[in-house]
C-alpha cells in the first residue's frame, strides 16, 4: 500500500525540485559564462548550454505541486547532476 503524503511532505518535495532546476540553471549560466571568457569560445557549446537552460527554464514554470509523478522525475533525474556538480566544485 502507498502511503499518500502530506499537504507539507508535497510541498517540501515541490520546493526542492524547484531549487534544484535553479541549480541546473545556475551551473549552466557559469558553463556559459566560463566559455564566454575565452579567446576562441565555442559557439556550439554556449548554444548548447542555453538551449538546455531554456528546457530547465520551461520545466520549472511547468512544475505543478499535485503532479507527485514529475517532480519526483525531477528529483530522481537531476539531484544526482547537482550533487555531482557540487562535489566537483568543492
Amino acid at each position: 500500500m502507498i502511503q499518500e503524503l502530506t499537504y507539507q511532505e508535497r510541498l517540501n518535495r515541490f520546493e526542492i525540485a524547484q531549487e534544484t532546476i535553479g541549480f541546473l540553471m545556475a551551473i549552466r549560466t557559469r558553463y556559459i559564462a566560463q566559455e564566454e571568457k575565452k579567446n576562441k569560445p565555442d559557439a556550439s557549446l554556449i548554444e548548447g548550454w542555453r538551449i538546455e537552460f531554456r528546457g530547465f527554464f520551461d520545466e520549472l514554470h511547468s512544475l505543478d505541486l499535485k503532479d507527485d509523478a514529475k517532480i519526483q522525475h525531477v528529483l530522481d533525474e537531476y539531484c544526482p547532476i547537482v550533487k555531482a556538480a557540487y562535489e566537483q566544485a568543492t
